[in-house]
């Protein structure tokens, strides 16, 4: 139906314009700086480059046709009386978050917003190479191979007892774990930080001066035990040296 103008019906069209620009810009912001991966995959930013524009070309267009006057609607904010508290409360759940991404300086990974996260020693989504009778007695895990050799010890762990092996990663602990047990893991996001999870291998030995969250350089030899009804492979440690963290501290399962 034809209704009356309203100066709400064109300041919702106008704040709904700003919104979809205001997210644009912020997708802009993360391009720029390059802290769009510590949100998203690598291999996905593409399609953050067409929602950006998508957004920007639709908020521009909201902006220009928001004084439609007459047009046909049968949504609420059509409605002249409706008030001007309830739409400033309907768009801070929008604007709330833009102030707080255009404000903050730290994109840094905070372990603290997923307090439930468990390590993964099982099987990852990558890629299983094959291993050869003859390898090497000494394994090198670095960024390029982490998640290829995750799936190669556990695919042969019987074979890969007593092997030397060398990691870097940081120190990770589970209620569960006893005084000689702790986990050296990274960080692997598959899609999103909402996937984002630890991967890792448990370490025995001397353990208690390795601490939570501080990055460690260990050697060790491979062995195997029983832990929560699964048979996993652990680091039985020799030595740790405490390092610096990398300049990219997330792995991303989707480049193996």
């Amino acid at each position: 139906m034809k209704i009356k103008w309203s100066p709400t019906w064109q300041l919702a069209n106008e704040l709904q314009g700003i919104v979809l620009i205001g997210f644009s810009l912020l997708i802009f912001k993360l391009l720029v700086t390059g802290d769009v991966t510590r949100l998203v995959e690598p291999n996905m930013v593409p399609f953050l480059y067409i929602t950006m524009f998508l957004l920007f070309f639709l908020g521009f267009f909201r902006l220009l046709n928001s004084n439609l006057k007459g047009a046909d609607c049968d949504c609420d904010v059509c409605d002249e009386n409706a008030s001007l508290m309830n739409l400033a409360l309907s768009y801070f759940i929008f604007f709330s978050p833009l102030f707080l991404f255009f404000t903050l300086q730290d994109m840094s990974f905070n372990k603290s917003i997923l307090p439930n996260v468990q390590y993964e020693h099982g099987q990852t989504s990558s890629v299983s190479q094959a291993i050869s009778e003859a390898e090497e007695d000494m394994m090198i895990i670095d960024d390029d191979n982490y998640l290829q050799s995750m799936d190669r010890i556990n695919s042969n762990l019987d074979n890969m007892i007593g092997k030397e092996i060398t990691i870097t990663g940081f120190i990770h602990r589970q209620e569960s774990f006893t005084d000689k047990e702790a986990v050296i893991a990274r960080y692997v996001m598959t899609h999103c930080i909402a996937d984002l999870g630890i991967y890792g291998y448990m370490i025995e030995g001397d353990v208690g001066g390795l601490q939570s969250d501080q990055w460690f350089s260990l050697k060790g030899k491979l062995d195997k035990k029983e832990y929560e009804g699964q048979v996993i492979p652990v680091i039985k440690m020799d030595k740790a040296e405490k390092t610096v963290a990398p300049e990219e501290d997330y792995l991303y399962a989707l480049d193996y």
